[in-house]
Formats: structure tokens, C-alpha cells, sequence
């Protein structure tokens, strides 16, 4: 059975006897969620389908009141906060918008380290049930981390064909932070920085001719294929940490039999968030065949020149350094510690990010 029919069938929901809820003095939590991504990114669907089963396994205790899309309520880089501030009960957000706040988190972005993005996304979970400070960054925002994305790959997307990496040189694309230095001082491309929701207008109008920094399942529902002519894969590894985070004050509010169930389900996240991310790639790759875009996948002489380049032992130093600034955690430890339960978790994917051949 498809994701797609799981999510109409409801068989996602796993059954739960919440013991407790219909006995607590507390009124039914209704929240507002908010994201800045369109509604059938695979970025959204995989949360309304873990608030949904929240609401199923907590009896609708908690349930969602209201949903809004597309940065009607926030900007992308003001979920993290805005939810802290409860704005929103719950939202969205990404570590790329606002890494000084997030310093340890932002350390799994490391480029060219997995692309296995399901063992991502369990690693960061028992990092952040088992490593203070990584809670601590959460809690200092004033919100509770509720689940993390399983990533995927960074692709690059632009408006003309490419056939090989140096075919990428000189042209304008969509991109932010280290990943776009690594775009600049590799590829030669120039890094314009913006958020997803303006690509569509900036590739348009000629302001950008592509994007890096995004997974495969994102062109097709943001409709971006129509203006991309190759989608290219750069081996760069997963890129991006994204995820659920709930106001911290409503979350010690909760009684504990939901906090509980709520551990329980983001422990079982990485496996329903890559399948969702799996159907997503094909449904992409799908939609470009239509549309006759081409695809590229880097060679390995291309990916060792990218990565020589970019000097990859001075840039990893220099991510350690940039975090440790931010931090009173040790970060060398820190990511020590991450890469050893990545490992643990690396041979139980079966994730690969698949191109036509």
C-alpha cells in the first residue's frame, strides 16, 4: 500500500488506549500550526499526519484548530521563534534561517558525511532525548523539539541543461549559508540568498537561474519544474535539519501520559518520514520526465574535485569553530558523539536517492 493510500485509509494511525485522557481536569488542546512550505510538500503532509495521529492516539485531546501555509502567519525564518513565542502553538522550521540559535543542531548539515536522511533523523532524536545541551538550544527559544525530518540529499536544480560540473559555472542560484560557499568556491555558481517560497518568482523573472539546497521530492509541488531544464545530483550528502518544534509552556502543560506518547512517536518518525520523502522523489522524478527535464548525477572524479576544492578538512575546523561561539557546549565532542550514533543507525536505511539512468 502507498503512502498516498495510507494517509486516505488512516492506516498510518497506529491504535492507542490513551489511559487518562478522558479522566483529566484539563479542557481539549487545540492548536495552531503554521509552516511556510505549500500544503502538499512532503515537508507538511509528514506533520499533518503526526499531529493527526497525536490526535488519534491522545483520543483528540490534542487536536488541531487551525493550519496555515505558504508563511501566512510567519516567515520561515521566524517559526523557530514565533512558535517560542506562541504565535503558533506549533510550527515548521529549519535550521538553515536561523543557525546561531541552533549551533548544535545545524552540525548534522555537515555536507558529504550521509544521505542516508532516515538515520539522520534517528540520530538527532536520541541525541536529543540523551544530550542536554542539544535540548538546552531548544529550550532556550522557549520551545520542545517534537519530531525531526528524515533529509534528503541537496539536489541542484537550474534552467539549463548541464552535463557536467563544470557546465554549472557563473550561474545564480538559490542558496544560503555554508552550502552556499561550497556552491561559490566548488562550483563557481553565485549564491543568492532567499527562502523556498520566493524561487519560483526569482527563477521568473531571471533573478536566479536554479537552486541547490533542496531535496528531490520539493520541485514538483512547488512548481518549479516548468523553469528547470536539469536536475542535477552533487553527492554532497544530506544538508538540511528540519522539523516540528511546540510552544515550551503549552508543552509542560500537557498531562504526562501525552508527553509520553508524544517520545514514543517521535522515535518512530524517521521510518514514516522517509517513506513519505521516498514517494515524493519518485513523484518528482515522475513530473520532470514529463516535462522533459534532464538529469545529471556527479561522477565520482567530479564529487573528490568538489570536495578537494572546498578543502574539506578546513571546512569541517572552521563549522566547529563558527559553533563554538555560539555555544558553552563543547561542539568537537558533540559532533563526535552524533557521528558514532549515526553509524548505529546508517546500516538500517534502505534510503537511496534514485535518478533515472
Amino acid at each position: 500500500m502507498t503512502i498516498s493510500k495510507l494517509l486516505k485509509t488512516g492506516a498510518l494511525l497506529l491504535p492507542f488506549a490513551f489511559a487518562g485522557a478522558a479522566e483529566t481536569a484539563q479542557a481539549q488542546v487545540n492548536l495552531v500550526y503554521s509552516t511556510y512550505v505549500a500544503q502538499g510538500s512532503t515537508s507538511n503532509r509528514q506533520y499533518e499526519v503526526f499531529l493527526d495521529e497525536l490526535s488519534a492516539r491522545t483520543n483528540g485531546f490534542v487536536k488541531v484548530k487551525d493550519k496555515l501555509y505558504l508563511s501566512a502567519l510567519m516567515k520561515a525564518g521566524d517559526h523557530l521563534t514565533g512558535v517560542g513565542k506562541r504565535v503558533a502553538d506549533v510550527g515548521y522550521f529549519c535550521t538553515g534561517y536561523t543557525p546561531a540559535l541552533l549551533p548544535l543542531t545545524s552540525m548534522a548539515e555537515l555536507p558529504y558525511v550521509s544521505d542516508k536522511g532516515d538515520a539522520v533523523s534517528a540520530a538527532l532524536h536520541e541525541m536529543y532525548e540523551t544530550n542536554d545541551a542539544l535540548r538546552r538550544e531548544y529550550h532556550k527559544q522557549n520551545v520542545e523539539l517534537v519530531a525531526f525530518d528524515a533529509p534528503s540529499a541537496t539536489i541542484i536544480g537550474v534552467n539549463k541543461e548541464i552535463k557536467s560540473a563544470a557546465d554549472l559555472k557563473g550561474l545564480k542560484v538559490r542558496a544560503y549559508g555554508d552550502l552556499g560557499k561550497i556552491a561559490g568556491k566548488a562550483g563557481g555558481m553565485i549564491p543568492v540568498p532567499m527562502s523556498t517560497a520566493e524561487i519560483y518568482t526569482s527563477m521568473q523573472t531571471g533573478a536566479i537561474d536554479g537552486y541547490i539546497g533542496i531535496p528531490l521530492w520539493m520541485p514538483g509541488p512547488e512548481n518549479w519544474l516548468p523553469l528547470t531544464k536539469t536536475l542535477i545530483a552533487p553527492a554532497m550528502g544530506t544538508y538540511y535539519t528540519c522539523g516540528l518544534v511546540m510552544n515550551l509552556d503549552l508543552y509542560k502543560g500537557l498531562p504526562d501520559n501525552v508527553k509520553q506518547e508524544m517520545a514514543k512517536m517521535r522515535r518512530e518518525f524517521p521510518k514514516k518520514s522517509i517513506a513519505l520523502v521516498e514517494e515524493g522523489d519518485a513523484a518528482t522524478v515522475k513530473d520532470a520526465q514529463a516535462k522533459g527535464v534532464k538529469f545529471y548525477r556527479f561522477t565520482p572524479a567530479e564529487v573528490d574535485a568538489w570536495k578537494k576544492t572546498t578543502d574539506y578538512d578546513a571546512l569541517k575546523a572552521e563549522w566547529i569553530k563558527t559553533r563554538q561561539a555560539r555555544t558553552d557546549a563543547n561542539v568537537e565532542e558533540y559532533l563526535k558523539q552524533y557521528q558514532a550514533i549515526l553509524a548505529k543507525y546508517v546500516p538500517q536505511s534502505n534510503y537511496e536517492q534514485r535518478f533515472p539512468k
